[in-house]
């Protein structure tokens, strides 16, 4: 049976009061369905990525997918970020709240290696280490497991609007 989630919501509350999140009026089943989707290319982009020894643009896609699939969780229950300055955050801070003790791979630790690793593959800074094939991996990973765990959840039914 579906019901509103009730881990984080003390978090979800106050992003809600801030602005920082905002309710959606969209079919949220279809609008799920687009997103994971548009995760699942970018996942094997990721792995293309790996394939060629882009270790920067593996990270990156991984990245991608990673906060892709978080959206999914928030869209499932009418929610979304309003988007930009610090908007990843938003989405960290709220999916990690809710969701860490179902899914690990979205603790706060986990998403914020993820969210500085894809700045540090996006803005080249000569002063820090490039990406490696284990860096590379280990996003890659990370993002295909919590896509997996994302989605048995969505069709678990427990998931409704917030």
């Amino acid at each position: 049976m579906a019901m509103r989630w009730a881990a984080g919501e003390r978090a979800i509350d106050f992003l809600l009061e801030r602005g920082r999140l905002e309710r959606v009026a969209v079919d949220v089943e279809a609008a799920c369905d687009v997103l994971l989707e548009r995760a699942a290319k970018r996942l094997e982009t990721a792995r293309a990525a790996m394939t060629g020894e882009d270790w920067e643009g593996a990270f990156a896609n991984a990245y991608d997918v990673y906060r892709m699939a978080a959206e999914v969780l928030l869209l499932r229950q009418g929610l979304r970020a309003t988007g930009g300055d610090g908007s990843h955050v938003v989405v960290e801070d709220a999916v990690s709240g809710q969701f860490a003790g179902e899914i690990v791979g979205f603790s706060k630790a986990r998403f914020e290696r993820m969210r500085q690793g894809r700045h540090a593959s996006q803005y080249f800074d000569p002063a820090r280490p490039e990406k490696t094939d284990d860096d590379a991996r280990w996003a890659v990973e990370l993002a295909d497991g919590v896509l997996a765990a994302t989605e048995e959840l969505r069709r678990s039914g427990r998931l409704d609007l917030y």
